[in-house]
């Protein structure tokens, strides 16, 4: 599709954004609401295949259920001349693979804050039972502020489907996807969670924790292997965040979180200082897997007995029978000779540091150990080992050492001083957190500036709205209560710009029904009037005001000149002229006062002057119908609801051979009606 071409008179071709298996993206200028959008168009070699029409119809489906700052929003969804198209929200960014090349390290703070994000998008889906089942970075997007958008429903199915089972058939990518799966068994929700494990280890590493030549390969690795751990990777990570990794891609599923919101709610407090020193996360081993089938479908069967000579080389037994085998049994005595020297070499060292220590002991000093960078406990043994004691210990926040190690000493490291004497430790406390709270509601000038004042990054995103003044917090993507970095949180604001302006359309030409479809899409409210036209058949519109491209704010009124068509004589000259009525409120009586006699006198006659012209506490609802030169009685002409007698005027345009009616429906009954309304009655 070419830059400047129009796909359905609406969306304007910008440029291709990207290709997929099934269907190209391209960056598109909404000239309706004047925006960008992302087209996904379906290519012309899937438009004949029932299949891809049906996916790409079930994303659209799937997305357009979930409400989610963190789920990319389907706009619009239509076919023209053969070709299907989607209209998605544009992210100004690059997905998650992209991002994790450009930006690697992460710091984990961010690490977090990323993971978060995606969590919240897939609980969303989960609590709507839809399971997103290729949940992997390339179907994530990030853009220029950090905010996460997760993409592609295409493949998701509701957790009453066994599309798994049915199809007999691998769906999903291979680096992403959960033992269970591979083994033909139906996708949950803990399929998606272990997605996010391998999510999250590629995100702290760098790289998918399997590879391999082939796909089946992969699969293998994925059933039988254990996973890598990140920490061999990278010893700075917290064994907590490694902890969430594990449990995520248990292979098991009873094994990992129970729900998205519990791994959540896991990764946050994975940098805690609480959390230092936990173990590292383990599962038993199942009873018996020896027997496990793994169906790794459609590859094929696998060659289990290769993979397990991969894992496991066979160890090579000496041949005695070889011929030189006599030279073989000569090699051990050298190695025997060589042992006597090493073990000499150690007896020599051990002397020498015997007799440093005896000599330092003589003189009754010894040095501070190097204790910067090591964990705070480590040091102390070191201090103590050096006949020295532990002082007093500071902590004091760094971006630069991690939590719980050691900053500095004093004595300073490697000083002689006298035995006893006390070392103080400065021992880190992490980077600096700090607390926000919940800003809704508040003046988005104000809370930046008490924020970037923190150290923060604030970034805001604008968004109209009926309920807040210009100005104004509408949402933000941080929880309140809660500590952040300021060196590595971005902290991004929802702000509204006040209630929403609409630019007009041209409503010339359109029927009543089209232009009550427009403003019910743009949410304004339409008023009518007739009027003869030569310009313009009968019962297309005739002009507007304000006129097309005038902007009004969502809500306001149009009015909209309707043609009766061209005007033939004189005795088709309208008269016009109102008629007033008084609409009566009705008062429901409260049944605790139905047996009361308070409300009759003693004639036994109702007593109305209380309710006269007085508010009641209970609405009517009230339908009025009129039929005029303009107007059928089997139409509404107007809907309200009142508390009290109200009048209304009813206006009416008739030629001297027509006669006029109105009927008044309240609550479902007619109330009023006149079948003989005429310019001469009045």
């Amino acid at each position: 599709m070419n830059k400047g071409y129009v796909l359905n008179g609406r969306y304007e071709i910008i440029g291709r954004l990207g290709e997929g298996g099934m269907a190209d993206v391209y960056l598109a200028e909404d000239l309706i609401l004047k925006r960008k959008v992302a087209v996904k168009l379906l290519r012309l070699d899937f438009r004949d295949n029932p299949k891809a029409k049906k996916r790409f119809q079930h994303e659209a489906m799937a997305a357009t259920q979930l409400d989610n700052p963190h789920i990319v929003g389907i706009y619009d969804v239509d076919e023209v001349e053969g070709m299907q198209y989607l209209v998605m929200e544009y992210v100004d960014g690059e997905d998650l693979k992209e991002y994790i090349k450009d930006s690697f390290p992460i710091p984990y703070a961010e690490v977090v804050n990323i993971m978060e994000q995606i969590c919240s998008a897939v609980s969303e889906a989960h609590r709507h039972n839809i399971i997103h089942r290729d949940l992997k970075p390339q179907n994530i997007l990030v853009d220029k502020n950090g905010y996460i958008k997760i993409t592609d429903f295409g493949i998701s199915r509701a957790g009453s489907e066994d599309t798994m089972t049915q199809t007999r058939s691998i769906i999903g990518s291979i680096h992403y996807l959960s033992p269970e799966q591979i083994k033909g068994q139906m996708a949950t929700a803990r399929s998606d969670i272990y997605s996010l494990g391998i999510i999250l280890y590629e995100i702290l590493t760098g790289k998918v924790p399997f590879n391999g030549d082939t796909a089946v390969s992969i699969a293998i690795k994925h059933s039988q292997t254990p996973m890598p751990f990140v920490r061999d990777f990278d010893p700075r990570i917290p064994q907590a965040l490694e902890n969430v990794v594990l449990k995520a891609t248990a292979k098991n599923p009873d094994d990992r979180y129970q729900s998205v919101n519990e791994m959540a709610a896991d990764l946050n407090t994975s940098l805690d200082k609480s959390r230092a020193n936990e173990p590292r996360f383990t599962v038993e081993p199942p009873a018996d897997t020896a027997n496990e089938e793994t169906r790794v479908m459609p590859f094929g069967p696998l060659n289990e007995t290769n993979a397990s000579a991969d894992a496991n080389p066979a160890k090579r037994e000496p041949n005695n029978d070889h011929p030189d085998a006599e030279k073989n049994d000569k090699k051990p005595k050298k190695k025997h000779r060589r042992r006597w020297l090493i073990i000499g070499g150690i007896i020599g060292l051990l002397v020498i540091i015997i007799a440093f220590l005896m000599i330092m002991t003589a003189t009754g000093k010894t040095t501070v150990p190097v204790v910067s960078g090591t964990l705070e406990t480590e040091a102390e043994s070191k201090i103590k080992d050096a006949g020295l004691t532990v002082g007093d210990v500071k902590y004091q926040s760094s971006t630069k050492i991690d939590r719980h190690r050691v900053i500095s000493s004093s004595p300073k490291e490697e000083t002689k001083v006298k035995k006893g004497t006390k070392v103080n430790l400065v021992v880190s406390s992490g980077p600096r957190m700090v607390l926000v709270g919940n800003y809704v509601g508040q003046k988005f000038d104000v809370v930046k500036q008490k924020l970037e004042d923190e150290g923060f990054t604030v970034h805001k995103r604008n968004a109209p709205s009926g309920s807040f003044q210009s100005g104004r917090i509408l949402q933000q993507d941080f929880q309140a209560d809660k500590r952040f970095n300021p060196n590595t949180k971005t902290l991004t604001f929802v702000v509204s710009t006040g209630v929403k302006r609409i630019t007009l359309k041209d409503l010339t030409g359109m029927t009543k029904s089209q232009v009550i479809a427009y403003a019910n899409k743009v949410e304004i409210n339409p008023t009518f009037d007739y009027t003869y036209s030569s310009d313009q058949p009968k019962g297309r519109v005739v002009r507007q005001s304000p006129n097309a491209n005038e902007s009004i704010q969502q809500g306001g009124n149009v009015a909209v000149w309707i043609s009766r068509g061209t005007k033939k004589d004189s005795s088709d000259e309208l008269k016009s002229f109102n008629t007033r009525i008084t609409i009566p409120y009705l008062q429901e009586t409260d049944t605790t006062d139905a047996s009361s006699s308070s409300a009759l006198d003693e004639s036994g006659a109702s007593d109305e002057s209380s309710a006269d012209n007085n508010s009641g506490s209970n609405e009517n609802v009230v339908l009025i119908y009129l039929k005029d030169h303009d107007h059928s009685l089997s139409n509404v002409y107007k809907q309200m609801v009142i508390t009290k007698d109200t009048q209304v005027v009813l206006p009416f345009k008739l030629t001297n051979n027509e006669v006029g009616k109105y009927k008044v429906v309240r609550d479902g009954k007619t109330i009023m009606r006149d079948n003989n309304v005429t310019y001469d009655s009045h």
